[in-house]
């Protein structure tokens, strides 16, 4: 607990503290230093408690000031985000926010985590080797919460496991570096065909729109090296043929699985999606994909915080490699309303590393 702020912020404060604790770390010194500066500033804090509730999130306004720099503010923190400054961003951050505050208000109130990691397929990958091991191939991919659909092209990227192999196009634009820090994931030369790519999402993200772009590079973390590859992934996706469909995480996704392609196998994906969603809306998703299965078989691959995904309630994460709070990656497989989980690993949330379990 921060003494300094006021009553009033407290609990703000202390969640920006956790978010540091658990969510940078050695992994982003960067959003560390700004997270702990920001949780000590009675006036930030002010300003965010005056947005709506999802506007709290720290990965909000983390998100608002990167997005005016990359839509050309011309601030001091800029050149510390570019890595050609070691001036102290905790305190640039903060002028940044108050010195540009009705931007930063109206972006608060307007937009919400809307990120696209890439890094994140690979982890998706080896799971869904495992669900083509149990139920074939070819597979149609449903990513929820799916912002700009890059990770449906994951087997379009190269993922590097190190020495446990790797998978995908050796000349792929997009390439992706995950530790193997425990266990053997089942690493193959190439990801089981994807005959059918569809996303849903509330708010899909229009590449084609300079601001809607912007906003997705904006979730990125400056100091991660993530922002060249997420421009390469979102290149190649201006490439690539997929459907996004706007619409409810709970009440499009039977009718999006039921319309797949039926001599494929539909894999659902959830990646630090379904922590947004209320309690008892986890469980109408779950309930509505295991009504679906009544019609079809369908595997659900979830990477999501623990105790996210009921099914894994009881499992405890830990904290890993760079500091941050491991997330758990399961499947689960519906069959006639029945489901079947299994524990695959757990993961670093953007895909820097992978402990399998399985």
């Amino acid at each position: 607990m921060v003494i300094g702020v006021s009553t009033a912020n407290r609990a703000l404060s202390d969640f920006w503290t956790y978010f540091a604790d658990t969510g940078c770390g050695e992994y982003s010194p960067l959003y560390d230093r700004i997270c702990r500066t920001v949780a000590e500033s009675d006036d930030v804090l002010d300003l965010v408690r005056e947005a709506p509730p999802r506007g709290h999130q720290p990965n909000v306004l983390l998100g608002a000031v990167h997005y005016l720099l990359l839509a050309g503010l011309d601030h001091p923190l800029g050149a510390v985000y570019a890595g050609e400054s070691d001036a102290d961003p905790g305190a640039l951050f903060v002028d940044a926010t108050l010195t540009h505050r009705d931007e930063i208000l109206h972006l608060l109130a307007t937009r919400h985590t809307n990120t696209n990691e890439v890094g994140r397929s690979a982890v998706i990958g080896p799971a869904l080797t495992e669900v083509a091991a149990h139920l074939g191939a070819p597979l149609a991919l449903v990513d929820v919460g799916c912002s700009a659909g890059l990770n449906l092209l994951c087997d379009r990227y190269r993922l590097d496991y190190g020495p446990s192999g790797a998978t995908g196009p050796i000349d792929a634009a997009v390439r992706v570096e995950c530790s193997v820090v425990g266990g053997r994931p089942p690493i193959a030369s190439t990801l089981p065909r994807i005959a059918a790519r569809v996303g849903i999402d509330r708010d899909p993200i229009d590449i084609t729109d300079e601001v809607e772009a912007t906003w997705l590079l904006a979730c990125v973390w400056p100091d991660t090296g993530r922002l060249p590859r997420t421009r390469r992934a979102l290149d190649a996706a201006r490439l690539t043929p997929r459907t996004l469909v706007r619409g409810d995480a709970v009440e499009a996704v039977a009718e999006t699985v039921l319309a797949l392609p039926a001599e494929t196998i539909a894999v659902v994906t959830t990646t630090w999606m379904l922590a947004y969603l209320a309690v008892e809306a986890r469980v109408a998703f779950r309930e509505a994909l295991a009504a679906a299965s009544m019609e079809r078989p369908i595997a659900w691959v979830s990477a999501e915080g623990p105790g996210v995904v009921d099914l894994f309630s009881g499992i405890d994460a830990y904290i890993g490699p760079h500091g941050m709070e491991a997330s758990v990656l399961g499947l689960v497989t519906f069959r006639g309303g029945e489901a079947e989980q299994q524990l695959l690993g757990f993961v670093h949330p953007h895909g820097a590393w992978i402990d399998w379990r399985s």
